[in-house]
C-alpha cells in the first residue's frame, strides 16, 4: 500500500515503520519513523508520487542519495539510508528535536549579532565541507537549517534540489529552490556552484539580523529580478557584519566569497564579540557556539525507542529564551516539535523542491 494513501503504520523497506507525519513540502512528505533494526527514531522523507514515477528524477535521486550519505560533518544532517518500494522513493535521516532556524525567526524575530555570526559560521563550515566534495545544496533557507539537541546547526536536504533540477521536474513556477533566497545565477537559469549557496546563506543571515529578506517583492518574478546585478542593500541592523554579507551576496559569483572564506571571516568577527553562551536551558542546550564537537556528540548513541513514547510526549527540548538574549531554539511544545523538526514545511514562498 502506498504511503500517500495510508502513511501511519506503513513499513518501508521492511525496516522503517512510519509512526506519524512531521510535515510536508512541495516535493515530499516527512514522517517520524521507527528503525526496527536499530531501535531508534529516524525521519523518513517520502517523495511525491509524481517524482516517484519519474525515471529521470529517480536516476538522479539515486546518485545524489549515495553522494549525500557519504557526508560526515557536524553541521550536516546525516543521511542513513534510501530506497524505493511499492512506487515510493524515500530516504532516511537523523531525527532532530531542536527545531529549525525558521522556527526561531518566527517565534523570536531578529536575533543577536553574536548568535547570527555563530549560526552563519557553522552553516558556512558545513557548506564548505560539501562543496569540497562536489555537492551543492541549491536551496539554503531557514527551514533547512536545523538545531540538534546540543544547539548546533545542521544543514538538511542536500541533493534534493539538484535531483529535481536535472530531472527537469517542475511545478507551474518552473524554477528550483526558494524564491526569496535564490541566487542571481539561479534566477537566470545559469549553471551554479557552491557560491550560489553562499549567496542564499547571506540572505538568511541578513534576515536573522534585520527581520527582512532583501529583494523580496510582491511577485516571484519581481523578487528574482530585483536581485539581478543588485548589491545587497545596506541596513543599520547589520552592524559589523555588513561588509561580510555584502561580499557574500555579491551579484557576481566571481567576486563573491566562497563558503570557506565566509566561515573564516565570521570566525574572525566572532573573536571580537561576546561569547553567545550562557543560554538558560537543560543540559546539552548550550549556545550555538564554535566549540569543537566532542566524541560523544559525533559518535554517541541515538535515542532508543521506549514504551513511554506511547504517551505522545517528547524529551525536553531546548528552552526558550527572551528575544534580547541569544536564542538557540524556539519554545517548542510536543506538537510544534512534530511539525517543524525536519524543516520540511514550506514556510517560505517555495517554487519546487523545498
Amino acid at each position: 500500500m502506498r504511503t500517500t494513501d495510508s502513511p501511519t503504520g506503513t513499513l518501508l523497506g521492511g525496516r522503517y515503520l512510519l509512526t506519524r507525519p512531521l510535515g510536508a513540502g512541495s516535493s515530499a512528505s516527512v514522517y517520524l519513523a521507527e528503525d526496527r533494526s536499530l531501535r531508534r527514531e529516524v525521519a523518513v522523507k517520502v517523495l511525491r508520487t509524481g517524482l516517484s514515477t519519474d525515471s529521470a528524477f529517480l536516476k538522479r535521486f539515486r546518485a545524489e542519495a549515495v553522494a549525500v550519505a557519504g557526508l560526515n560533518h557536524p553541521n550536516v544532517l546525516r543521511v542513513f539510508d534510501w530506497g524505493e518500494s511499492d512506487g515510493d522513493a524515500w530516504f532516511v535521516t537523523e531525527y532532530l528535536v531542536g527545531g529549525s532556524l525558521r522556527d526561531v525567526l518566527d517565534h523570536h524575530g531578529r536575533l543577536p549579532l553574536e548568535q547570527v555570526v555563530s549560526i552563519g559560521a557553522q552553516a558556512a563550515d558545513g557548506l564548505a565541507y560539501a562543496h569540497a566534495r562536489g555537492i551543492v545544496h541549491r536551496d539554503v533557507k531557514p527551514s533547512n537549517l536545523l538545531f540538534d539537541d546540543a544547539g548546533r546547526i545542521r544543514i538538511t536536504d542536500f541533493g534534493v534540489a539538484r535531483a529535481l533540477a536535472e530531472a527537469a521536474w517542475t511545478e507551474p513556477e518552473g524554477l528550483i529552490g526558494t524564491v526569496r533566497y535564490t541566487s542571481p545565477e539561479q534566477a537566470r537559469g545559469l549553471a551554479v556552484d557552491g557560491k550560489a549557496d553562499v549567496y542564499s546563506l547571506a540572505l538568511v543571515l541578513y534576515e536573522c539580523l534585520t527581520g527582512i529578506v532583501p529583494f523580496a517583492a510582491d511577485t516571484q518574478v519581481a523578487t528574482l529580478n530585483a536581485r539581478v546585478d543588485a548589491a545587497l542593500p545596506d541596513h543599520p541592523g547589520l552592524g559589523p557584519l555588513s561588509d561580510v554579507l555584502v561580499a557574500a551576496a555579491s551579484p557576481n559569483p566571481g567576486r563573491r566569497l566562497d563558503a570557506a572564506s565566509l566561515a573564516s571571516r565570521l570566525r574572525e568577527l566572532a573573536r571580537s564579540l561576546p561569547d553567545p553562551g550562557g543560554v538558560r536551558g537543560p543540559r546539552h542546550a548550550a549556545s550555538v557556539g564554535f566549540h569543537p564537537p566532542t566524541p560523544e556528540e559525533l559518535t554517541g548513541p541515538h535515542r532508543v525507542l521506549r514504551t513511554s513514547r506511547a504517551t505522545g510526549t517528547h524529551p525536553a527540548t531546548i528552552a526558550a529564551t527572551a528575544p534580547a538574549e541569544p536564542v538557540v531554539a524556539p519554545p517548542l511544545g510536543a506538537h510544534d516539535a512534530d511539525v517543524t523538526t525536519v524543516g520540511a514545511i514550506a514556510h517560505d514562498a517555495t517554487i519546487v523542491g523545498s
